[in-house]
């Protein structure tokens, strides 16, 4: 028999990454290509090899596993080196294509075990999902066969070695993870990377989570590739679905509206939900671009008015 406050302790010495991802866990990062999946995949791995912050979040200490479908050593080794990192010693395994048409899980579950009872390894990256054999045929548009499947022979995996897994994967061209929607119903989280298509050095890091409260990071891509956390107050950064809020009211001037409909008109890229928490968390950035934003609760849906005015740079 333990109490509440026990457990709660127990839970946060369980987390892999604060807030983020918890032990044992199933976790997928999804974006298009070229947006920078596997960057920020080497990046948290250095984070919990060395225990430093991944993005502003705490990390329990861990060597990596890392599972390529796409790259071979030398080209792993070639991005760590634009990234500018150096691991610590024996703390980053690689295993590579070497040539063969997919990896079999077959091939690398003696790895898994020797990872994680010689090496005390607890988290296991597979980049990409889609080259991994794992023993069992399935159709990736399936609900069935991801939901009952696929995912659980992953989950499977956490369990029998104490380990977390995180497999990257695409997007489809509506924006949602590419394949089954059993996917975001079974992992324990879904970390997506959406690129500003006027700036493709900013990105937003959505995680959706069933273990911790949802995150909206909104990050910039430095040249050599690192993703920097943006500080709203020192950098004044205006998330872009924003910023196609304010470009769409200087031609309205005046309007109402509701998060449903604004979303469909200008194709932004977030749920209702998490643009009306947006709206509300940068009312005062928004008035200085001019844009007032008053809100107009009805008995069907909430209902905001939107008053542009145009502004006058002191400096001018």
């Amino acid at each position: 028999m333990r109490s509440i406050e026990e457990k709660n302790i127990s839970q946060k010495k369980d987390n892999i990454i604060e807030d983020i991802m918890k032990s044992k866990g199933l976790y997928c990062l999804v974006s298009n290509a070229k947006v920078g999946k596997s960057m920020l995949a080497l990046q948290l791995a250095y984070s919990l090899t060395t225990k430093k912050q991944f993005l502003g979040h705490n990390t329990m200490s861990s060597p990596i596993l890392y599972i390529s479908t796409e790259s071979d050593f030398g080209q792993i080794q070639d991005r760590i080196n634009t990234l500018g990192l150096v691991f610590p010693k024996d703390s980053l395994y690689i295993i590579d294509r070497n040539g063969k048409g997919d990896i079999s899980i077959f091939d690398f579950e003696v790895d898994l075990y020797e990872f994680s009872n010689y090496k005390n390894g607890k988290f296991v990256i597979m980049d990409m999902l889609k080259d991994i054999n794992l023993g069992i045929d399935y159709d990736i548009n399936n609900y069935q066969d991801i939901g009952q499947k696929l995912l659980p022979k992953l989950r499977s995996l956490c369990e029998k070695y104490n380990i977390t897994i995180l497999f990257t994967h695409h997007l489809n061209k509506r924006g949602t993870i590419l394949g089954s929607t059993a996917f975001d119903a079974v992992v324990d989280g879904k970390l997506t990377l959406v690129e500003n298509k006027n700036d493709k050095s900013l990105i937003r890091l959505n995680i959706i989570n069933r273990d911790f409260p949802e995150l909206d990071i909104q990050l910039r891509k430095t040249s050599n590739q690192i993703f920097n956390v943006i500080n709203p107050v020192d950098d004044e950064e205006i998330d872009f679905n924003l910023t196609k809020l304010i470009i769409y009211a200087g031609i309205q001037k005046e309007f109402d509206f509701t998060c449903t409909e604004i979303i469909s008109k200008l194709n932004l890229i977030i749920t209702p939900k998490q643009f009306g928490r947006l709206l509300k968390a940068n009312i005062n950035l928004l008035k200085n671009e001019g844009l007032y934003i008053t809100e107009k609760r009805t008995g069907q849906a909430r209902l905001y008015h939107a008053k542009y005015e145009e502004t006058i740079d002191e400096n001018d």
